[in-house]
């Protein structure tokens, strides 16, 4: 019997994209990158913690880098954009030198409101953005376990902890409703353990999984809205290690309320990559 870990962590511009998305792997790699993670950024770069959006606006443990810090809203100058492209390269490369598989789901937030909107004129009713991005990366992951398990012995099949950014707000609720979660998708949930809420201070590899999350959300939005953008740099590597980006626009947040089963997730991902998931064991 083996162990893996899967650690995920939300983003949100609270007006067009929500997204929750993180990574699993072995415990073993993902304690390794834990302490990578510490000495090559942490440490190496001065701050306490990363978050991604900070990074990207030079705010937060970044404003210090800023030519000046108390003017957040200036231009970048050349030298701030060499040092934050450097930090964010550094954080790419250290989650490519490891074996963990990033997956996650982005949310179109007005596709939501519309679709509640229409339920609640039936008496029904939406989840949360993050409840419903949440178990459907939970779902994922324990389908990924489920496959890895399928021509294992019974003493060697694995389970995967669900470890999740710690969120006041949800996480008491999220950890409550996992006995009804587990009983309406008994097949992902075989080997799938309680969920955990952590703090991305103790546990850094949240911090790998706010990269992913905070990626994949600007992707989508840049799809959605934004094409004559070009895909960000950061997120061409990281799909090296993505397996599956879920959209939920209208269309396939209806199809989960009218057409879900236990046995699979009623959508065809957004980003599908053909990764070999025996390398994770």
């Amino acid at each position: 019997m083996w162990h893996a870990a899967g650690y995920f962590d939300e983003s949100d511009d609270n007006d067009r994209a929500y997204c929750v998305a993180g990574f699993l792997g072995h415990q073993h790699d993902c304690v390794h990158l834990h302490f990578a993670w510490e000495e090559k950024i942490l440490k190496k770069f001065d701050i306490e913690y990363f978050k991604a959006s900070e990074l990207e606006w030079g705010t937060g443990q970044f404003a210090k880098f800023r030519d000046d810090p108390k003017n957040l809203f200036a231009p970048f100058s050349d030298r701030e954009k060499a040092l934050f492209r450097e930090i964010k390269t550094a954080s790419i490369d250290l989650i490519l030198d490891f074996q963990i598989v990033g997956f996650g789901v982005v949310m179109m937030l007005p596709d939501y409101h519309r679709l509640n909107d229409e339920l609640k004129r039936d008496g029904r009713i939406l989840p949360a953005p993050y409840f419903m991005c949440s178990q459907l990366c939970m779902m994922e992951a324990g389908f990924i376990m489920w496959s890895l398990n399928s021509d294992s012995a019974p003493s060697q099949k694995g389970f995967v902890r669900p470890v999740f950014d710690s969120h006041e707000e949800y996480s008491g609720r999220a950890k409550q409703m996992f006995d009804d979660f587990a009983d309406k998708n008994p097949w992902c949930s075989k080997s799938l353990l309680p969920p955990h809420y952590e703090s991305d201070r103790d546990y850094l590899m949240l911090q790998a999984a706010d990269n992913l999350a905070y990626e994949a959300r600007r992707l989508l939005i840049v799809q959605e809205y934004d094409k004559h953008i070009p895909e960000r740099k950061a997120m061409v590597r990281l799909k090296e290690n993505v397996y599956r980006i879920y959209k939920l626009n209208y269309e396939s947040m209806r199809a989960i309320v009218e057409s879900q089963t236990p046995d699979n997730i009623p959508l065809t991902p957004e980003i599908a990559n053909d990764i070999r998931l025996e390398r994770y064991k």
